[in-house]
This record gives structure tokens, C-alpha cells and sequence, in this order.
């Protein structure tokens, strides 16, 4: 393989790479989105903050931390 291969075969896998984050970003992006529109909908029924936080924890415990879960009870 010549050094211009190599150039264009590690620039492909730059491009694969960045595609990859890309979506994993937009995917968590889109994650955190849902979860603030959740949040502000289980507010309007009327569920208290401890309520809302123990439903987050169980549905979203093991994509984000119990503090960034808190601050999309405060944010929202």
C-alpha cells in the first residue's frame, strides 16, 4: 500500500468515525429531549418531584446519572 492509500484509507476511517459520534451525539441529544418533555408532562398530572425522580431512575438510571436526572427536573 503506498502512502497515498494510506492517506485516503485513514481519512475514510476519520469520516466513518465522526458519522458514528454523530449519531451517537444526536442519539443522546434526542434521548434528552424526551426526557424534559416527560418531565414537564408528569408535572402537569400533578406528580410530585419524588415521583417524577424515582420514574426517571427507573427508566432512564442507566443512561444518566441521578444528577444530570435532577437537573431535568429542574430545568424542566
Amino acid at each position: 500500500m503506498d502512502y497515498e492509500e494510506k492517506i485516503l484509507e485513514r481519512e475514510q476511517d476519520a469520516r466513518e468515525e465522526g458519522l458514528v459520534k454523530g449519531r451517537e451525539e444526536g442519539k443522546e441529544e434526542g434521548l434528552k429531549r424526551g426526557v424534559k418533555i416527560l418531565v414537564s408532562s408528569l408535572k402537569r398530572a400533578g406528580n410530585t418531584k419524588q415521583e417524577i425522580m424515582h420514574l426517571l431512575e427507573q427508566n432512564y438510571g442507566s443512561d444518566f446519572t441521578d444528577e444530570q436526572l435532577e437537573n431535568f427536573l429542574k430545568e424542566s
